[in-house]
């Protein structure tokens, strides 16, 4: 299968853009992590799940409109955006003592619960279009 140049282009930047919010999620865990994921503090632990919303769903489409990725094309894309991240937190995750520290142990499996739901936000954007021009 041909790729033509733009669609090459798009996977790159979506590649690089799943890799620069992974490094951006991965920082912020690694320094405020004990203060976003508690299992001793269900409220402030739910409020980063409901944040991911509009931040997940802001960054994915906003790459969609930077690139100008036709709707037929969002849902590929959405998974070249989440793979750097995917691929990585397996190694994060596997040495969560150091990439997050502050984390204590027990709160580590909410730690790969919100990874977990965030990859699932970054497909689910891919799937719907923001507006649906076909009508």
């Amino acid at each position: 299968m041909k790729i033509s140049l733009t669609e090459r282009q798009r996977i790159v930047y979506s590649l690089l853009w799943g890799f620069l919010l992974w490094l951006v999620a991965t920082l912020i865990f690694h320094f405020w992590g004990n203060w976003l994921i508690d299992v001793r503090n269900i409220w402030r632990t739910a409020i980063s799940f409901i944040i991911a919303v509009p931040l997940i769903y802001g960054c994915v489409t906003f790459l969609f409109s930077l690139l100008d990725v036709p709707t037929s094309e969002r849902s590929r894309l959405s998974i070249f955006i989440a793979l750097p991240g995917m691929l990585l937190d397996i190694f994060s995750l596997l040495f969560h003592s150091v990439v997050f520290s502050v984390i204590s142990e027990q709160s580590i499996p909410v730690l790969a619960a919100w990874l977990f739901w965030a990859y699932g936000l970054i497909f689910v954007t891919g799937l719907k279009p923001v507006v649906d021009t076909t009508k």
